[in-house]
């Protein structure tokens, strides 16, 4: 069977569980992925059957909400390939827009910067790749999501320190030196919301990257901006992901805490995504 006949039967069963277009991009990349060649080189070939049988059972755990990624433990940020399976968070295009600002707007050729909660490691490494220079930790309170992220930094030959550390405890003498910028995709999803969310993520992707008590739903941004007290160099900055629900009471309380130029952007979808606070010597 050629592959455009095997479409015609997959991707009507894909369209069970998922819509139009979605279904036809997934039944693209998985192919890709398979076989690891672009679409456009396979879309004529001819399915063996062994291979139809491997594809078969891929599909039916996609249809099933295993997400893609983890099946091949394959995720792409930016231009970087990067190693996931379900210890860590599949990144989003959201936080390809929040280091797309950092990169934007710090030019420096050295500077310091720290990761919270860095999961497969994605926001660090990919800094690194773009900012050779910047001396770059990056902690989380996973072990297992911190090999991942050392085993992705290994894969594109980047100096990143890693640390296992949790955030909610870290003491205000932990670290020695300051930082120039903090960035943080914290969890920031209340349980209340999980309605919100999609099956596979629900099912697939670890809680604790995700979800925070209802009734504190700031508390790791709590614990970003007294972390930045403690250990952000004058004028640095820190740069957040952020829950669209919530995005203007993170920004308030970043006003309390004294940051200025609190700044929150929109994503692509024009939803309030992100949010960058400066650390003047006023609130020092």
């Amino acid at each position: 069977m050629n592959v455009q006949a095997y479409k015609n039967i997959i991707v009507p069963m894909l369209l069970e569980t998922f819509e139009e277009r979605e279904a036809e991009h997934i039944f693209k990349i998985v192919l890709e992925d398979y076989f690891n060649r672009r679409y456009f080189d396979v879309r004529n070939a001819v399915l063996q059957d062994e291979e139809m049988e491997a594809l078969n059972f891929i599909f039916e755990k996609i249809s099933n909400h295993y997400p893609v990624q983890y099946i091949f433990n394959k995720a792409y940020f930016y231009d970087l390939e990067l190693y996931v399976d379900e210890q860590v968070l599949i990144p989003r295009p959201e936080t390809e827009e929040l280091v797309h600002w950092i990169l934007s707007e710090n030019i420096k050729e050295h500077l310091k910067l720290i990761d919270i909660g860095t999961g497969s490691g994605c926001i660090p490494i990919l800094l690194k790749v773009k900012r050779n220079n910047w001396q770059i930790s990056a902690l989380d309170i996973s072990e297992n999501a911190l090999k991942i992220a050392d085993q992705n930094a290994k894969k594109y030959e980047v100096d990143i320190e890693f640390l296992q550390r949790d955030i909610l405890n870290v003491q205000s003498g932990f670290f020695q030196q300051k930082f120039d910028i903090i960035v943080s995709n914290p969890p920031y999803i209340p349980k209340k919301e999980k309605e919100l969310m999609s099956i596979s993520t629900l099912q697939h992707e670890p809680d604790l990257a995700l979800f925070v008590e209802d009734d504190n739903a700031l508390i790791f941004y709590n614990k970003i901006a007294d972390f930045a007290l403690n250990f952000l160099n004058e004028n640095g900055k820190v740069y957040l992901e952020l829950n669209e629900f919530n995005a203007n009471d993170v920004k308030k309380l970043f006003h309390q805490k004294g940051f200025s130029s609190v700044e929150i952007k929109e994503d692509m979808s024009g939803k309030q995504r992100m949010l960058r606070a400066q650390l003047t010597s006023t609130a020092l």
